[in-house]
């Protein structure tokens, strides 16, 4: 039970958060339910225009002998119950107030009669001034010929039809236009709030979770709130507007109707908690076919060059087929409630049918004395109670089917808010310290860091770096190497802070970086990763991403010195030349060079370059290398390499060696390669393969 109140809870709390989206555009909301209460309105009296054409079929034939008929039998029950009452009056008199038991008994109960006669009295004089104003106002402007009444009847419906259909149409234009807003809203929101995590937050849920829930997640929301804005709101009103036309025909046998909406109520609920946990499987498993579908045109060249396209087919068959089983569970439930709510819903009119039907076939108002009605119900009556009843069980039956697509939503809606409520593993402090331009030293002191593991991960990779300590000068460029998986990469991205350490410090001019904004510390650095990242956007605005505010003229210098004109001015377009997706209509080493380029615009302070030349041939490399021998002159470097060339050791001035996430030596290459034996394999390995 505690569980099920958090759940609710929960809920409450998604739909609250959800309205703060909704706000903005309440007016249109409210605009579009002000439509739909009048369809539900027009729904109720169009079910009410029934009962003049069931008159007319009955025994009375025409409108106007039905009222008087109506009149002549009020006037007639008026007049009994006022003889009643004279009656009971003289018997009242009769009894003495002698204040014995028996007397006093029976007085209460003379006056009990009185009061029931005259509730009755009550009833009949408002219905026959009813009767009286419909015969005045209405029934004289009404066409004699019964033929004409009937068609006209009729044209009235269509009228009222077409009317209920068009505020409809405006409900759902409405409803829709809201949820489309919202969605974007939410979007844009969501696509802030990822650009504030940091890299391994981004990464720990993979690209594919994040995908699901741009397109998927928020496209189903989009349908759920259209639908709760529109026919989920429309048909409770034309059930409520159905409930009220009941309630004054006969309030007794409304309430009798009304003991079985607990049990509905209480199978939507159970319904909705299995349709929540179906839909968050739903969502997890479209998340993986998006998974499996990321991986493999990414990696579209090994799938081709192993010939591997059956085993992808079949993993994405199986993932298929996985997606199916669980959406059939959403399928399932949808399914089973509308019979389900159809069923409870006929028990409920036959339990207030059968008790009508004998107050009309036995003339009464009352069974087992108990009253059911104020007057003697008609066959009119009935008919109309029963298409009452069904103007309730309609929407009703169509609601249990909505109530699938709330609950879908509101698993959808907490899935979304759970994502933006992602906190990003780099935090910036709320009083934090300034941070001056680099002038003296950078330093990693007692540095220890791993990898967070993702969500579905259950294996711990083990320290990254363990202890490290290092000291660079401001205007230094140092070279970074050591074997695979030393821990050179993850030095170059703890300084700009993609990561922060699990245990030490890194101080800028002795101030820690986890003290001072982040922005402060990524103005200074430009960081030119090992994969070259590029935008689907022409060389220039690539280049010009470095600095947004850059005229052409910066750009094209900046292009000039990375050597990029060498290239681009041999292309039609020039710089203008598109990059393509990821840069893949340029070659690697084009793409470095740009990368580069974009480098010297930016002009910080720091420079981090993790392995520049590891994908690029060997004219590339030399240029690059060129361009940097210019470009590091007073600026504090670090180059993250596996290949140390002559050209490279020309302006580097000093070399770090780590091993296994630790500082093992420091120095130039001649220091090291007499005493590190770590620099001595790696250097041999390097001249095996530049002889081979």
């Amino acid at each position: 039970m505690r569980v099920a109140y958090g759940r609710d809870a929960e809920s409450v709390k998604t739909w609250s958060r959800l309205w703060s989206f909704v706000w903005p555009y309440r007016r249109k909301l409210m605009l579009s339910v002000a439509f739909g209460v009048l369809a539900a309105l027009l729904w109720s009296f169009e079910l009410l225009l029934t009962f003049p054409i069931t008159v007319m079929f009955g025994e009375y034939r025409t409108l106007a002998n039905y009222v008087r008929h109506e009149i002549t039998e009020t006037t007639k029950a008026i007049e009994s119950r006022n003889g009643e009452l004279d009656k009971l009056e003289v018997q009242l008199g009769l009894l003495p107030e002698d204040g014995r038991r028996r007397r006093l008994s029976e007085r209460v109960t003379v006056i009990d009669a009185q009061r029931r006669k005259r509730i009755e009295l009550d009833v009949y004089t408002s219905k026959l001034w009813m009767l009286s104003l419909v015969e005045s106002r209405i029934i004289r402007n009404l066409p004699n010929d019964e033929f004409l009444l009937f068609a006209g009847l009729f044209s009235l419906i269509l009228v009222v039809t077409l009317a209920k259909g068009a505020f409809s149409y405006c409900q759902d234009l409405l409803a829709g236009s809201v949820a489309e807003l919202v969605v974007i809203d939410l979007r844009k929101e969501l696509f802030r709030r990822s650009l504030q995590l940091d890299p391994q937050t981004l990464s720990r849920d993979g690209t594919s979770a994040w995908l699901t829930d741009f397109t998927f997640t928020l496209q189903n929301l989009a349908n759920g709130l259209g639908e709760l804005g529109g026919r989920v709101v429309r048909e409770p009103l034309k059930a409520i507007s159905c409930l009220a036309a009941l309630f004054y025909l006969n309030w007794q046998l409304t309430l009798v109707f009304l003991l079985f909406m607990p049990v509905l109520g209480g199978l939507f609920h159970w319904l909705g908690q299995r349709l929540k946990r179906a839909a968050n499987r739903v969502i997890e498993s479209m998340g993986r076919l998006y998974k499996g579908l990321e991986e493999t045109f990414h990696n579209a060249k090994a799938v081709i060059a192993f010939d591997r396209a059956g085993r992808h087919r079949r993993s994405f068959h199986l993932e298929n087929k996985n997606f199916y089983h669980q959406a059939m569970w959403l399928v399932q439930i949808d399914a089973m409630s509308a019979p389900i709510a159809e069923l409870l819903g006929m028990l409920a009119a036959s339990a207030v049918l059968l008790p009508a039907a004998f107050l009309v076939l036995r003339g009464t108002t009352t069974i087992w004395n108990i009253p059911l009605a104020s007057s003697p119900p008609t066959f009119p009556d009935l008919a109309l109670f029963y298409v009452l009843l069904a103007g309730v069980l309609e929407p009703l039956r169509k609601f249990s089917k909505f109530y699938t697509s709330i609950r879908f939503s509101t698993a959808i809606a907490e899935r979304l808010f759970a994502r933006m409520d992602t906190q990003s593993l780099i935090q910036t402090p709320v009083a934090s310290q300034f941070l001056p331009a680099l002038s003296q030293k950078i330093e990693f002191r007692d540095v220890h860091f791993h990898y967070a593991s993702a969500a579905n991960e259950h294996t711990d990779r083990g320290p990254v770096l363990s202890g490290l300590d290092l000291t660079i000068h401001a205007g230094e460029t140092i070279a970074v190497v050591g074997p695979n998986g030393s821990g050179k990469s993850t030095l170059a991205n703890l300084l700009p802070r993609f990561y922060d350490p699990d245990r030490g410090e890194i101080l800028l001019d002795g101030i820690n970086l986890k003290d001072a904004r982040l922005r402060d510390v990524r103005e200074q650095i430009t960081f030119v990763a090992q994969e070259t990242i590029l935008f689907d956007d022409t060389i220039l605005e690539n280049i010009r991403y470095g600095r947004l505010d850059a005229s052409d003229a910066d750009v094209r210098e900046a292009a000039r010195r990375a050597h990029v004109l060498a290239f681009s001015e041999a292309l039609p377009q020039g710089l203008l030349t598109p990059a393509g997706e990821q840069g893949k209509q340029l070659s690697g080493g084009q793409r470095q060079r740009i990368a580069l380029a974009r480098a010297i615009l930016r002009d910080s302070r720091i420079l981090i370059m993790d392995e520049p030349t590891s994908a690029v041939d060997a004219q590339s490399e030399q240029l690059i290398h060129a361009s940097l021998r210019d470009f590091v002159r007073d600026r504090t470097t670090i180059l993250i390499t596996h290949c140390l060339t002559p050209t490279l050791l020309e302006f580097v001035t000093r070399i770090v060696v780590l091993d296994r996430g630790r500082l093992v030596a420091a120095g130039n290459h001649a220091e090291l390669l007499a005493a590190c034996p770590v620099y001595q394999r790696l250097w041999d390995a390097q001249t095996q393969r530049a002889a081979a």
